[in-house]
């Protein structure tokens, strides 16, 4: 028996799926505000997109590149979530500002401490598996709010000192991911406290998770605007959780498409979501067809995954254009971490923590793997591009994992292109 699931989406592009998702899409269509405003950020420098070549000749297809969050706002954050959550903070705190004193402040006057006696009384909250809390700590700290992350009881140890080390309180719960959302949630109502994630139960017409769904579009544009012909990729692979990154991405790909249909209407890409077993909510969704829980114990290394269920708002943009999704155990997300520190055939060193490193998994698996290979439509002139999301977000955990630290891949990489 294999040691992956696959099962093809029968709703993508199908009509009655585009009609159910046409809400969400209208929605999420206008991130331009985000995008520009991040890119005036002192801290904002545009992540590579990483050609590996002789990688893709391992595995048998034309090219791979690899888009890299790992050190996003430096390895500290590492993450594509370090847009989002600091986003979504300036977006609050320049709105309780504005009700005040009827200024909307600038990010750089919010920086300085301009309105520190509004800001200082605001709190902003979020359920976490380390990330979305350490992205939230952070833009608390740069805007000046207060920040109170909640973590689970499979929350490492090394990810909890690093949202405290960015000023956040830090409240672990019993129970796994969904319980904390809940708690977060029901504080955040008692208290008058702004609740900050991307799931949304309402179509994305909510302003906090609009507002972090816009700003990851600044890593799918770098993306898009990097890749020498965005036309001849053929497969785009995002690793799952409740579904909001692979969302917006697989958006951002269709919408750039639609764009270059003028240049003779080129073929859209494969969309595949790639999930741990444990917790394969999206997985199971397309398996039923509705919105579906997990059975699995979530019990995973692949911690930023550890999702029960899906963003009810997410499902709907995933019905309509995923056209894979693929569910691994946790030694294939090491086996990806492994391959793209050491660099085994020449390509660029790269860290990537465990939640992202099932997409290379993949497809080292389906380079010695006909049957999956199959399922996934990889061929000799297949391009693909895969999203490596965080870095190493537990140092400690990384080193183990892979076998040697962090830092030495990240100066394997600058040694790479000097």
């Amino acid at each position: 028996m294999p040691d992956w699931t696959h099962v093809s989406n029968s709703q993508r592009l199908d009509k009655a799926a585009e009609t159910t998702a046409a809400t969400c899409i209208q929605n999420l269509s206008n991130w331009a505000h985000a995008v520009d405003e991040i890119k005036t950020w002192p801290e904002y420098t545009p992540q590579p997109l990483h050609s590996m070549p002789n990688t893709a000749a391992q595995l048998k297809i034309a090219n791979l590149f690899v888009k890299d969050e790992s050190e996003r706002f430096g390895t500290g954050l590492g993450s594509f979530k370090a847009l989002g959550a600091p986003y979504a903070v300036f977006r609050i705190l320049a709105d309780e500002v504005l009700a005040k004193t009827g200024i909307r402040p600038t990010s750089t006057e919010l920086r300085a401490g301009k309105y520190r006696a509004i800001t200082e009384r605001v709190t902003v909250c979020v359920a976490t598996d380390g990330n979305q809390g350490r992205g939230l700590a952070y833009g608390a700290r740069i805007f000046g709010c207060r920040c109170v992350d909640y973590i689970h009881g499979h929350v490492s140890a090394g990810r909890e000192e690093a949202m405290k080390a960015l000023g956040a309180i830090v409240i672990r719960i019993d129970g796994e991911y969904e319980a904390s959302v809940e708690r977060a949630k029901e504080d955040a109502r008692m208290n008058g406290w702004h609740f900050v994630s991307s799931t949304s139960w309402s179509d994305f017409d909510n302003g906090i998770p609009q507002n972090v769904m816009n700003a990851y579009m600044v890593v799918v544009e770098e993306a898009l605007n990097m890749v020498p012909a965005v036309e001849d990729i053929s497969h785009v692979f995002v690793c799952g959780g409740v579904g909001s990154i692979a969302a917006a991405v697989f958006l951002g790909f269709v919408l750039r498409y639609q764009s270059l249909r003028g240049a003779g209407a080129p073929v859209l890409p494969r969309f595949v979501v790639v999930e741990p077993k444990e917790a394969d909510c999206l997985l199971q969704s397309a398996q039923q067809g509705t919105p579906t829980q997990s059975e699995g114990s979530l019990r995973t290394l692949m911690a930023g995954l550890a999702c029960r269920a899906p963003s009810p708002a997410a499902w709907k943009v995933l019905a309509w254009l995923v056209s894979d999704f693929v569910s691994v155990p946790d030694a294939v997300a090491v086996e990806g971490m492994k391959a793209l520190a050491n660099a085994a055939y020449g390509d660029v060193p790269v860290v990537c923590g465990e939640s992202s490193a099932a997409n290379m998994g993949v497809l080292l698996q389906a380079g010695s793997d006909d049957a999956l290979r199959e399922k996934l439509g990889l061929t000799s002139s297949s391009q693909v591009m895969i999203f490596n999301l965080e870095g190493a977000t537990d140092p400690k955990m990384f080193e183990e994992l892979v076998g040697k630290s962090a830092e030495a891949v990240f100066e394997a990489k600058s040694a790479f292109y000097k």
